[in-house]
This record gives structure tokens, C-alpha cells and sequence, in this order.
């Protein structure tokens, strides 16, 4: 039944950036999806049977699925991207130390990053105030450029779905010395916006 429910389409936004590397995987690889927004967008998708997903959830919570992916693609010689937000990708980002170290060159990171947890924007009944945005939504002004440098990544930033297109064929390649990182940018309002027009479709359905 899920497949014969068609795909949605998007503007540029987190939900179209998941989509369309969904669409640009390989064959045969891993796909770790790190949680909250990231898993429940994913789903919107269809996922070859050939490609092994991997999702460390935790209960509510953005506990270890970097340090998770990078452990998998350590004992696993296949193309492994992870997909994360940004407030998980920045709580784990240590794990990051140990790739250089094995030479885990066949990694890949999608970091999507919209400068906060935008769901709590999202749900119903939650108004942030100030306070509410910077202790509950964790806004912020952070990207992953310097630190993805330091560690040995191959770097390049996502602004347009343009500019995502242009770097998946060499980011889904096995080819080079360099795990690669994709820091994807999006807009939290933008992104929110989307979700409630995808939930009232739903809704009218």
C-alpha cells in the first residue's frame, strides 16, 4: 500500500534536499538516518530494497547516531551516508576524531542545517518566545565548515537545489582519498511552512 502512495514534491527545503538524495543513492550502500526530522521525512520516500538502512533512534532523543554511522562504515566497505540534522550532528560531532584514524574514506554526511530543531516551531499548543527559541529550538549561528576541514573531509555547501544537484555525482562516488561532507542549508520558517502544507493534504485527503 505505502508504494502506491506518490511521492510529494517540495520547493527547496529539508523535505525536498532528503528526497532527492534518496533518489541519487547507489545500488547497494548504507543509508543511516539519524533521528526526528530526518527519519520521519525520509519516509515520505521510497527506499530500494538493495540499499541497507540503519537508524540509531533514541528515545526522543539525538544520543550517538554520528558516532553510530561512523562505527558501521568502519566495518563496512560500501558507500555509508548519514543523513542528520543539524542539533544532532553538533551534539555527536566528536565522533568525527575517528574517521581520518581508519581511513574511512567511503563516508558520507548529509548535514542538514535549518539554525535550529525547527519542529518545535511545528508543534501545536508551543509558542516560543525568545526564550523559547534560544533553550527549546537551540537556534543558532553554527556550520560544520572549519571542523569538517580539520578532520579531513571533502567540504562543500548546499544553498540552492541547484547547488545540490551539481555535487551529488561526485558525492555518491567512490572515487578519491576524502570522505565528504555536504552541509545543506535550508530555512527553518520555509521548512516549517512546508510541513504544514504537506500535514493539511494530508488532512483534505
Amino acid at each position: 500500500y505505502c508504494k502506491t502512495i506518490p511521492e510529494p514534491e517540495f520547493g527547496y527545503s529539508e523535505m525536498s534536499a532528503i528526497g532527492a538524495l534518496i533518489k541519487a543513492l547507489p545500488e547497494s550502500c548504507a543509508l543511516h538516518l539519524a533521528n526526528s526530522s530526518v527519519i520521519r521525512y525520509a519516509q515520505l520516500y521510497q527506499v530500494p530494497s538493495t540499499i541497507e538502512v540503519c537508524c540509531n533512534r533514541g528515545t526522543s532523543g539525538i544520543e550517538g547516531s554520528l558516532s553510530t554511522a561512523v562505527g558501521f562504515a568502519a566495518a563496512d566497505h560500501r558507500l555509508n551516508v548519514m543523513m542528520i540534522g543539524d542539533l544532532s550532528f553538533f551534539y555527536d560531532m566528536n565522533a568525527l576524531l575517528n574517521v581520518p584514524k581508519m581511513g574511512i574514506n567511503h563516508l558520507r554526511i548529509v548535514l542538514l542545517n535549518n539554525a535550529c530543531g525547527e519542529i518545535f516551531h511545528a508543534l501545536p499548543g508551543l509558542n516560543l518566545d525568545e526564550r523559547g527559541r534560544k533553550f527549546i529550538a537551540a537556534e543558532h549561528h553554527t556550520t560544520a565548515k572549519a571542523w569538517a576541514n580539520d578532520q579531513g573531509f571533502h567540504y562543500e555547501a548546499v544553498h540552492s537545489y541547484d547547488d545540490l544537484e551539481a555535487t551529488l555525482p561526485d558525492f555518491m562516488s567512490l572515487e578519491g582519498d576524502q570522505p565528504r561532507l555536504i552541509e545543506v542549508f535550508t530555512n527553518a520558517e520555509k521548512d516549517i511552512q512546508v510541513l504544514h502544507a504537506m500535514k493539511r493534504t494530508d488532512q483534505a485527503a
